[in-house]
């Protein structure tokens, strides 16, 4: 995708369409549409590229993994809680919340150029 901000809309798009293909509950769709839209704008946000690439597949029975590379070496981000006046800062707090009430687990490829998480999907292991 290329690293510019209409990206992440069209990101979520197909998203939506993989993840309801796949059979994933409305609640679950809602929390990966969040996680992608935020790991997406990170990756707009924080990487070096002109392009981004969004992987999602499911590897194993129960799990679902979505990857979003941005080809940027960096250190790895933490959650962070910024205060009540600032407008941005929460997305990997987000993304936390988030994959934890699904069961799943997220983080960054050593060299920080991939966010990856997976969850668990219902009925099969959560």
């Amino acid at each position: 995708m290329r690293s510019e901000p209409a990206s992440v809309e069209v990101a979520r798009r197909v998203a939506r369409a993989w993840a309801r293909c796949c059979g994933l509950p409305g609640d679950l769709v809602d929390a990966f549409l969040i996680v992608v839209s935020e790991l997406c704008t990170n990756a707009v946000l924080h990487g070096r590229c002109d392009v981004y690439e969004v992987r999602g597949w499911i590897p194993a029975a129960g799990e679902l993994r979505l990857e979003v590379h941005d080809k940027t070496p960096s250190a790895i981000p933490e959650p962070q809680q910024p205060g009540a006046g600032v407008e941005s800062g929460r997305g990997l707090l987000l993304v936390d919340a988030l994959v934890a009430e699904f069961g799943g687990s997220w983080g960054f490829t050593e060299d920080g150029t991939c966010a990856w998480c997976t969850f668990s999907l219902p009925g099969q292991g959560r």
